[in-house]
């Protein structure tokens, strides 16, 4: 059975990177998650999407939740403006939420490409700082990541 264009096409225009990676196993391993429920927000049938949806706030509150516990704990001076993106992601989930127990399946796909234009620049900017702190704090280095170089195609 053929899957239609635009789901093979937003299927692979957001999925996990070599260069989304930290060189911070956690934080890694918990962005590669969050990659596959927006992957999954992007390409699930609607009558599947409020259980995608769950899944998804479910992920965010214990990423976010995460984060902001370990910029607080360990005093990252950083932290406001990176708590304050995970509030608002928070808070257009709740909105997203609200829209799609009314039958709005279209909100739930526009949140979900904007949250993968979002994340790249997310992580280049906030957490990779993050990252490095935590592993500085750790380890007293700074991370190293190390990817392989994919070819064109």
């Amino acid at each position: 059975m053929d899957e239609p264009k635009d789901k093979v096409r937003l299927s692979h225009s957001f999925a996990w990177r070599d260069d989304y990676a930290l060189g911070h196993q956690t934080m890694d391993e918990t962005h590669q998650e969050f990659v596959e429920c927006v992957r999954t927000l992007l390409t699930t049938e609607d009558d599947k999407l409020a259980n995608a949806l769950e899944a998804f706030a479910d992920h965010a509150h214990r990423h976010f939740s995460d984060e902001d516990t370990a910029m607080r704990d360990t005093g990252y001076g950083s932290a406001g403006c990176h708590i304050d993106e995970h509030a608002a992601v928070l808070r257009s989930l709740d909105e997203v939420r609200a829209m799609l127990a009314q039958g709005h399946t279209e909100v739930v796909r526009s949140f979900a490409r904007a949250l993968a234009d979002w994340f790249p620049e997310h992580v280049r900017v906030m957490d990779q700082g993050l990252a490095r702190w935590l592993i500085q704090r750790r380890l007293g280095a700074a991370p190293v990541a190390i990817w392989r170089r994919q070819l064109a195609t």
